[in-house]
């Protein structure tokens, strides 16, 4: 075993006392860090949330059978809960009707704040649990979350909504290593899924069903057809429904031009989808929303802080200054370059300068 992996397997007399719950998925990620934990000498019990059930021919089902599987292997108990109906009502009714009035939203980010670092934390702890733990590629460093050492994941984008009160119950395990380590780990401790494919898409949604699954939810209403107009007024055709396009987009618009055409914005409320240059999808700034607290106490902090951000998860940082609109809005002006595709519905995360979450939102335009 490399050296450096080698700690993440050390016994330790002082972890006994300690019960750590562990949010078990099935996946390899979180099935490590179970191993880990119960190898470094800890307490550990898994915790699977099975969160959709519906009978949509569309929606994606979790196999969650490997979880309680890994806990067998391990010895450890394994809890079901059951967030079938907040899961619809906070994440997937959220994601329907910002899909339908224009947005592109982040239902990750969602589910994390009220669902996963929520509700599940809760249930753990109530258990008799003193820790969560979870196989996010993320860190916990004088009570802020921190950006992980893996380059290819920046997972704290997605945990960012998370209740600031919870970050003191959290463990992160498996923070400081990269996926190829981690799979290397779970082979050598012989675990079962240290070769399953890492989950992709929306968690709840079939790959590549997107429109057939709000159609469904919305009763046919998602596929209401409106005008392609270009930015100084032409309109140039048809589009299927604006729920099925984002910002930033440029194959599949149904259109012939002599010149390639992106759709710059989405204007819900007259159902019209605008078309433009590549030039014209970059801005200066943007204005957010569900201001989220992590790394100040109030939001007029945010103004005194040098900060960077991103507008989505494989971003990379753009410098930026905040100003404060109102209790809960902010404007975030990026002051050394443009930034591409700012929008609607997205998460924007606010870092200081060491990789540390400040605070996050929802950008509003």
């Amino acid at each position: 075993m490399v050296k450096k992996l080698e700690s993440y397997v050390e016994y330790d007399p002082k972890n006994e006392n300690t019960t750590v719950a562990v949010a078990m998925s099935g996946g390899v990620d979180s099935s490590a860090v179970a191993y880990l934990l119960k190898k470094q000498g800890y307490k550990v019990f898994g915790v699977t949330m099975k969160v959709w059930a519906s009978g949509s021919p569309c929606s994606k089902i979790a196999d969650l059978s490997d979880a309680k599987k890994v806990c067998d292997d391990l010895g450890i108990e394994h809890h079901m809960i059951h967030l079938e109906e907040e899961f619809k009502e906070k994440v997937v009714d959220n994601f329907v009707n910002d899909y339908v009035e224009g947005k592109t939203p982040n239902p990750c980010m969602v589910c994390n704040r009220y669902i996963k670092f929520g509700r599940l934390v809760e249930y753990g702890l109530s258990l008799g649990a003193d820790f969560i733990a979870t196989g996010h590629y993320a860190k916990i460093e004088n009570d802020l979350l921190k950006i992980g050492d893996d380059p290819n994941k920046d997972q704290v984008y997605f945990l960012s909504q998370m209740k600031k009160e919870n970050i003191k119950k959290l463990m992160f395990p498996i923070g400081d290593l990269e996926k190829p380590q981690v799979r290397e780990l779970a082979e050598l401790l012989n675990i079962r899924v240290y070769a399953k494919k890492d989950s992709q898409e929306i968690c709840f949604v079939e790959d590549g069903k997107l429109e057939e699954f709000l159609n469904e939810m919305t009763d046919g209403k998602a596929s209401s057809k409106g005008d392609i107009v270009t930015t100084d007024g032409k309109i140039i055709g048809k589009h299927k429904g604006i729920g099925f396009y984002t910002i930033g987009q440029r194959k599949g618009l149904g259109i012939s031009y002599p010149k390639p055409l992106y759709v710059i914005s989405i204007d819900g409320k007259k159902n019209r989808l605008i078309v433009g240059d590549n030039e014209e999808l970059f801005r200066s700034y943007l204005i957010a929303n569900k201001i989220n607290l992590l790394g100040c106490e109030s939001i007029k902090d945010l103004e005194n802080i040098k900060l960077k951000a991103k507008t989505r998860s494989r971003d990379r940082f753009h410098l930026c200054t905040v100003k404060v609109l109102e209790a809960d809005k902010v404007k975030i002006d990026f002051t050394e370059e443009k930034v591409r595709a700012i929008t609607p519905g997205q998460g924007v995360v606010l870092y200081d300068l060491d990789g540390n979450v400040i605070a996050s939102g929802f950008i509003v335009k």
